[in-house]
């Protein structure tokens, strides 16, 4: 077993069948990284974002027209929130976590992070999204 990747982009525009929220920086993400494994999940597809690299890979620029149109769509509802969300919490140093899971899978893992200091907490599905925790 390997251990997240870190800074990685593990996700296309936004996450698909993934949960994903922030926890405060550093020691926090260990717990859930030990406990992940007890819920059937390998750590090494979960993706870690911190720091500026994280913000980058967080919110690139839009490159293609495409990517633009869709960037543009997307500014207009939630998507564009909960991207400031994480955002704001990577500029105060905090983790952004994303962990690919099912349906089901959602409220173990949204528990696990609430239980670490964790928020802003979404289950990103195939055409939805759902909150889990709070702000």
């Amino acid at each position: 077993m390997t251990g997240p990747l870190e800074n990685v982009k593990i996700f296309g525009l936004r996450p698909v069948e993934a949960v994903a929220g922030l926890v405060p920086g550093g020691r926090h993400c260990v717990p859930i990284m030990a406990a992940l494994p007890g819920l059937g999940i390998e750590t090494d597809i979960v993706g870690i974002l911190h720091g500026a690299d994280g913000l980058r890979i967080l919110d690139p620029e839009p490159h293609g027209i495409g990517q633009r149109v869709l960037k543009f769509f997307e500014s207009w509802g939630y998507h564009a929130e909960i991207i400031k969300l994480y955002d704001e919490g990577l500029r105060k140093g905090e983790s952004l976590v994303v962990v690919p899971a099912s349906y089901p899978d959602r409220v173990g893992i949204s528990h696990l992070m609430a239980g670490n200091g964790g928020h802003a907490v979404y289950y990103f599905g195939v055409g939805h999204v759902e909150s889990l925790t709070g702000p």
